[in-house]
């Protein structure tokens, strides 16, 4: 028989010896040239025993990434954040007065006795003193507001004047008329006010298209000390959205058009000559005394 190349007398014996350790023989090789050899046999497989238990690791599935759940949160809480602002968007343009059956159970849902939306509210227009009547055309007497205004700050007494009678003269003294780009659609209805205990609203009313009525008001807060009084624009009701005093930056142009209409009335103020303002429910007195006069 003839004898086989050294080549392939090697691979052979390489083989062997990593089929046996393989089926857990332990073999020694005498000859140095066949340790840590590949067995091109077998495409190219290392002999190591620590080698074969790295690859068995390496196949290990990998843990499950942390974070996922947080995230699935984060994205919950922001949907729900975008279905909140939605709702306050649609309330903010409903018409005042008018709150129908799925409105009002928005309004009232709670969860463990607090309401889920307690920005949204109806509006009450019957509220405000003389508004009916002047809606319907009827005549109120409207009081002499700048005159009496003057007499007081010159004879030092303070004068009063009732809610009625301020819409009376608000609805005679001011030209009404919607501008912008709504005024082919927006008519101006009027302009009232409503005095509470230590708080004025400005209201502007607008009847939108199919007869609904809208309300923009503004709300300030009057504080009185000794040294007289301070004013702040806290809050606004638009729709049937009450937003606070942030968000009523945004609709301050139309109430700065309107002290600007009114600026030769208002003019007693920015010259400090009404030195106390006392607001109740239904009536505003004004006084030009120091308070050691008074």
């Amino acid at each position: 028989m003839g004898r086989a190349p050294d080549g392939t007398r090697e691979q052979v014996m390489s083989c062997n010896h990593f089929l046996l350790q393989w089926h857990g023989m332990q073999v020694d090789l005498v000859d140095d040239r066949y340790r840590n050899r590949s067995f091109p046999c077998l495409g190219g497989f290392d002999n190591s025993a620590e080698d074969m238990g790295k690859s068995k690791e390496e196949k290990k599935p990998e843990p499950p990434k942390k974070g996922g759940c947080i995230k699935r949160l984060f994205f919950l809480l922001l949907f729900f954040l975008m279905v909140h602002a939605v709702i306050h968007i649609y309330f903010l343009w409903q018409p005042a007065d008018e709150v129908d059956e799925i409105s009002q159970m928005v309004i009232d849902a709670n969860v463990a006795g607090l309401k889920v939306f307690p920005a949204i509210q109806g509006y009450q227009l019957d509220r405000i003193e003389g508004r009916e009547e002047l809606i319907r055309g009827e005549s109120i007497a409207a009081p002499l507001l700048k005159a009496r205004l003057a007499t007081a700050i010159e004879q030092k007494y303070p004068v009063s004047f009732s809610e009625k009678d301020i819409n009376a003269w608000l609805r005679k003294r001011l030209e009404l008329k919607q501008g912008g780009l709504l005024s082919p659609f927006v008519e101006l209805r009027g302009i009232w006010v409503d005095f509470e205990e230590d708080e004025v609203e400005v209201i502007i009313e607008r009847e939108l298209p199919g007869e609904r009525l809208h309300v923009t008001s503004l709300f300030v807060k009057f504080t009185r000390s000794e040294r007289g009084y301070s004013m702040q624009p806290y809050s606004a009701h638009v729709g049937q959205v009450r937003v606070p005093g942030g968000f009523a930056r945004l609709i301050m142009s139309a109430f700065s058009n309107l002290l600007y209409e009114l600026e030769d009335e208002l003019q007693p103020y920015y010259d400090k000559k009404i030195l106390d303002i006392h607001v109740e429910e239904g009536k505003v007195t004004l006084d030009p005394r120091r308070p050691e006069k008074r």
